[in-house]
């Protein structure tokens, strides 16, 4: 976007850094696949497309994940001007207050987000599958669905639901941007839009740590996520977005894409959820794999119970 021409290349230098050292510190190893749950005409697009969708924040869980982060967001704010009133200038507040409760109200927040699960064949993750009737779990190797999103711009990492490092990571995200600001307040005092921009690229930025908080009521489900920030700046980017129309409302997606050179995804098995025409669906996806050239991957039924 226009806005963002004014920001030095000193700011961005700063956020950067900030980014990847909160980033890094979130990472652990994984060393298995991770399972994208869905149903079964979600999992067939993926192999006849070889992408994935990655929706949009605000569809997600009915919004909740984006109130979420924005609570803590807002807490952080509180709690560092409590502790260094002198700090975070009145003005600057104001400006972060005012995107805070922008965001989501008119276009959506430019996050996108393919979510997947270290559990395998999981029952918790069956039932989040509407009906669980035809329900398939795409599985992807760790290393493989990683390059494959840092190839398309995206980052693969795993959920945070402690809530202590949730607003560790937001006070500092706030700091950065109280440094930023307080050296350039001067400029700000004649161009005030360009205080604005600054504002909103450094909370734009953040939003990738905004994308991985979860309620910490949660964290027994272990999720991790293939995050997008930003793709859709410019017109160009803009036309990447997809409508798709769910029996109540209309979400939004993007493609994700992750294939490599021979158009193939990492995927290391399919898992069939429980159904009763369970064999079916496993006989067809097995063709489909055969079909797309996954020699390596195999189709397996769930060993979960299923019940009416």
């Amino acid at each position: 976007m226009a806005e963002t021409a004014v920001i030095d290349t000193d700011a961005v230098r700063q956020v950067q850094e900030y980014i990847r050292r909160e980033f890094n510190a979130l990472l652990r190893l994984l060393t298995h696949p991770v399972y994208h749950y869905t149903d079964g005409a979600a999992a067939i697009a993926i192999l006849e497309e070889a992408k994935l969708r990655a929706t949009n924040i605000l569809y997600l869980d009915d919004g909740r994940d984006m109130a979420h982060s924005l609570e803590f967001f807002r807490e952080a704010l509180a709690v560092r001007e409590q502790r260094n009133p002198g700090g975070v200038t009145a003005e600057l507040a104001a400006l972060i207050q005012q995107y805070l409760s922008e965001v989501g109200g008119y276009v959506p927040p430019d996050i996108w987000i393919a979510t997947f699960s270290s559990e395998r064949d999981s029952p918790g993750q069956w039932e989040t599958v509407d009906g669980c009737g035809h329900a398939v779990a795409v599985g992807f190797s760790a290393n493989g669905i990683m390059r494959g999103a840092e190839t398309g711009g995206a980052l693969l990492a795993p959920c945070c639901y402690d809530d202590d490092t949730k607003l560790a990571i937001m006070t500092r995200g706030i700091e950065v941007a109280e440094r930023l600001y307080e050296k350039r307040r001067a400029a700000f005092a004649k161009s005030p839009g360009a205080g604005v921009a600054l504002v909103r690229y450094v909370l734009r930025e953040l939003a990738l740590f905004g994308a991985l908080m979860k309620r910490s009521e949660l964290k027994g489900e272990d999720e991790w996520r293939v995050i997008l920030c930003n793709p859709s700046q410019t017109a160009v980017g803009a036309r990447r977005i997809h409508a798709v129309a769910k029996p109540d409302y209309t979400s939004l997606y993007i493609d994700l894409e992750i294939a490599d050179a021979t158009d193939r995804l990492p995927i290391s098995e399919i898992l069939i959820g429980p159904s009763d025409r369970q064999q079916m669906t496993t006989r067809a996806f097995r063709t489909l794999l055969y079909k797309h050239g996954y020699e390596r991957a195999d189709v397996v039924p769930s060993q979960v119970s299923f019940s009416n």
